[in-house]
This record gives structure tokens, C-alpha cells and sequence, in this order.
């Protein structure tokens, strides 16, 4: 079991007497992006064509607006690759909603294993930008491949086998 620490986007006052703190503010939103980048780089999934921050700090504040949540959407690009678009969606003061871009990535690549790659990445970057400072487990999960995945790691298990018991012994070619 593994432990995930998400990112603490929310600031909070000091206790007063009563012990109660209030809500001053959010994370700065570069930091934040940074941040981000980071974790997805420590981990080895970082696009592999671009990671942008997409927020203009000419109209936008420097501090992440409160949103509601981070809308993280691969998709396949009007040019070549699969993008991944990272949306922050809060409300402004009238309750009307808004979208305000926060990232884009990029591969090149088009397939369908692209789009689950960038699933995925998507996937981390919502866990970290909606989990707002929780920790979750993750388990381990059953390791499901394709029918040929299954033959070739098979057959590098073989090829590393104590003497005796290789690819050899089970008529495999090495």
C-alpha cells in the first residue's frame, strides 16, 4: 500500500482563541504549476513533446482562483499528438461559472496507447490538483497485459531463471 499526499492548495489563517482559522486565500497559481510538473516528472510521466502553464498573469491573478475543480481532459489535437488540457472551474462573484486554463500537455504520439498514456497522466494531475492536501492509499492493484505482453515478459523471466530452469528447458528459443 502506498500513501499519496495531494497538493495543499487552500491557506488558512492562524487558530484564533476559539481555535477557529479562516480561509485567506489559495496557493500561488506558478508555484502550483511547478509543482505539478515536478511530481509528474518525479514519477516518469511527464508528456513527452511539452508541459505548459497556460495561465496569463497580465489578466489573472498570481493566486489560484477558489475553484470547484481541476477539469483534466486528454484529447486527440487538430494537429498531430494527444493534448492534455488542465481547467480550473470556480465561480466569480455572480455564481456564473468559469473556466480558467491552467496547463497543457503534449505528445506526438496518436494512438489509442497515447490517449490511455495521457488518461492517465490526466488522472494524476486530478488526483493532485482536486485532493486539496488529503492523503489517499493506493493498493496494489491485479497486473493485467495483452496475450503478447504475457509472452514476452514471460519469456524475459525465462531468460533470468536459475540455471536449469530457462527458456531452454521449456523449448523457448531465448
Amino acid at each position: 500500500m502506498e500513501k499519496i499526499e495531494t497538493f495543499e492548495l487552500d491557506r488558512w489563517s492562524e487558530p484564533d482563541e476559539q481555535n477557529r482559522v479562516k480561509h485567506i486565500g489559495m496557493a500561488d497559481a506558478k508555484e502550483t504549476f511547478e509543482k505539478l510538473e515536478a511530481h509528474l516528472k518525479e514519477k516518469g510521466m511527464l508528456p513527452d513533446e511539452y508541459f505548459l502553464y497556460d495561465v496569463d498573469m497580465r489578466t489573472k491573478a498570481r493566486e489560484l482562483p477558489d475553484f470547484d475543480f481541476a477539469l483534466c481532459v486528454p484529447n486527440f489535437g487538430g494537429s498531430e499528438g494527444v493534448y492534455l488540457d488542465i481547467s480550473l472551474i470556480y465561480r466569480d462573484e455572480d455564481g456564473v461559472q468559469i473556466s480558467l486554463p491552467f496547463a497543457t500537455g503534449k505528445t506526438l504520439k496518436e494512438d489509442a496507447d497515447a490517449f490511455f498514456w495521457m488518461s492517465r497522466i490526466a488522472a494524476e494531475c486530478s488526483l493532485m490538483l482536486n485532493g486539496r492536501g488529503r492523503t489517499y492509499e493506493k493498493h496494489d492493484v491485479e497486473l493485467v497485459l495483452k496475450p503478447e505482453e504475457m509472452e514476452y515478459y514471460a519469456k524475459l523471466l525465462q531468460n533470468r531463471a536459475p540455471e536449469g530452469v530457462g527458456a531452454e528447458d521449456e523449448g523457448m528459443e531465448p
